[in-house]
């Protein structure tokens, strides 16, 4: 085990610095492009009216990320996503720093082709490699900055005109032997096929995932339609996206599946000593699971990301949050979000922003509301292009009583519903 240990951890460092090394690698090929930022974020968490009158929590969090792209002749290029987190094996993309040794792993490498001289088609690109492939807003299928588990696979988009056809299929998981050095039969994997067309200030969606994971019947199909543009002026904007999910349940129990809805609007503009103010509007909707029937209504889409809080409203397993993911919140959520935030003139590179999170069920069996509503502020400056300050407070609202969830007779550390104040600041440099 000690030795199978080393040689993972040898070649983790033969890829990195073979990253590092990538510049004066390829240097005939074109001009090579390196980049990246590193992020430090410190939090304070205050905790009020607990019942076990917990201490306050104080924490820094670590994330930095190189990314490399290799221009190889006219329409090809190979692009490489180096990311490092602080070690955390339950939430990766959100760690502690100070908890143990920096992990680091590919968020993406893959080699890509961009030409015009397709037959039909005005242009045509192909990638293949780990790579992050991105619906609308997330609703059904996304990706996090500093994830390292993305697609395996290829993606294909085509454009002819006003439309677009894309396809995505990948590996998502697969399974190996004891030892980790061959495969074994079964994996998870992930097919995508879109098709967008631009309709004057509009761009119109349309997209099928069927999703696998390991298993007969672990597998599920959504279909989606989704809208974003401009209404009437240019700074009147809009996005708007539904889907359906179905199931592949064995003989015999009750079908299982349900619909997902994401809409918002927002307006900005100039007015007084302010160089811009925006205000918007958002609100998103995951099915749960209705007592009163006999099918079993959810959307849990595998892949999902997409928040607009600090810890509600959040979709994605390795995030955290308030979800309707995967099982978590079985009778679903509705969410509504609004924010506001000013840029002054004599201040140009400030931006101050105030925001809202309401986190409900979707249906409600128990009568108890277990996801509590946010109120923010974030504060931002950009001291330069390169460098970047950002300090937020949160205050967390529990919007219910406790409650003996679990029936079991007492009020348990999980079930005691409490408010928190939250602080941070960020420190984000990037080259």
């Amino acid at each position: 085990m000690l030795k199978l240990a080393l040689y993972k951890r040898s070649i983790k460092w033969a890829i990195a610095l073979a990253l590092l090394a990538l510049p004066g690698i390829l240097p005939a090929y074109g001009q090579v492009q390196v980049g990246g930022d590193f992020m430090v974020r410190v939090y304070s968490l205050k905790y009020f009216d607990t019942r076990d009158n917990r201490d306050d929590l104080n924490y820094l969090r670590l994330a930095g990320k190189l990314h490399v792209d290799a221009p190889i002749g006219d329409v090809a290029s190979v692009h490489t996503d180096f990311v490092t987190i602080s070690e955390n094996p339950v939430f990766r993309t959100r760690a502690i720093g100070g908890s143990g040794s920096l992990l680091y792993g590919i968020a993406q490498i893959y080699g890509e082709v961009l030409t015009p001289d397709v037959p039909l088609v005005d242009l045509a690109r192909l990638r293949v490699g780990r790579q992050h492939y991105m619906l609308g807003q997330g609703l059904t299928l996304g990706s996090s900055y500093y994830m390292t588990d993305n697609y395996d696979g290829l993606r294909v988009d085509l454009s002819r005109g006003l439309w677009t056809f894309g396809y995505m299929g990948a590996v998502t998981a697969q399974e190996v032997s004891e030892g980790g050095y061959n495969p074994e039969p079964g994996g998870n994997h992930i097919h995508v096929a879109k098709l967008e067309y631009d309709l004057y200030d509009h761009v119109l969606l349309g997209y099928y995932v069927y999703e696998k994971q390991l298993g007969v019947f672990n597998d599920n199909t959504i279909i989606g339609l989704g809208s974003t543009g401009s209404i009437v002026l240019s700074d009147l904007e809009y996005f708007g996206e539904f889907a359906t999910q179905k199931f592949n349940t064995l003989p015999g129990l009750p079908d299982k599946g349900g619909i997902a809805y994401m809409a918002g609007v927002s307006y900005s503009w100039t007015q007084g000593p302010f160089r811009i103010i925006k205000a918007e509007v958002r609100t998103a909707g995951y099915q749960g699971d209705d007592a009163k029937t006999d099918k079993v209504e959810t959307f849990e889409p595998f892949y999902p990301t997409w928040w607009w809080g600090d810890q509600t409203a959040y979709v994605n397993g390795d995030i955290g949050g308030d979800y309707p993911h995967r099982g978590i919140q079985m009778e679903g959520s509705r969410v509504w979000y609004g924010r506001i935030y000013v840029s002054p003139k004599a201040v140009p590179k400030v931006r101050l922003q105030l925001q809202y999170a309401n986190v409900d069920d979707w249906v409600n069996n128990d009568d108890i509301t277990e996801p509590d509503d946010e109120f923010g502020i974030k504060l931002y400056y950009e001291a330069s292009s390169n460098i970047r300050f950002q300090a937020r407070y949160f205050r967390r609202i529990a919007n219910a009583e406790d409650a003996d969830i679990n029936d079991s007779g007492t009020i348990t550390k999980s079930e005691d519903r409490y408010n928190v104040q939250r602080m941070m600041m960020e420190f984000r440099f990037k080259f």
